[in-house]
């Protein structure tokens, strides 16, 4: 879950560089607005799209944005109750 952190602090660090503490708290506070809106984002399409489909199927087809592909694994299995395929 890498791509939540890197978002993060580089939006901070970025702020920092531009503005100062106040470009950092803002930069820092739109990153955890931006990784809210994904987790979000992939609670409702777990919760609408997923519920419909197959549960496997949900699994195999749920959209992972770069990066972020551990955190939104973790909102699909609790909101789709399975988990990645068993080999």
């Amino acid at each position: 879950m890498i791509g939540p952190l890197l978002v993060v602090i580089g939006a901070t660090t970025a702020g920092a560089l531009a503005s100062g503490w106040a470009g950092a708290l803002a930069a820092g506070f739109t990153g955890l607005f931006l990784v809210g809106a994904v987790a979000a984002g992939a609670a409702m399409w777990a919760g609408r799209i997923g519920s419909l489909l197959d549960p496997e199927d949900a699994w195999n087809v749920a959209p992972r944005p770069p990066l972020f592909g551990g955190f939104v694994d973790a909102i699909y299995r609790r909101t789709l109750e399975f988990g990645p395929p068993q080999e």
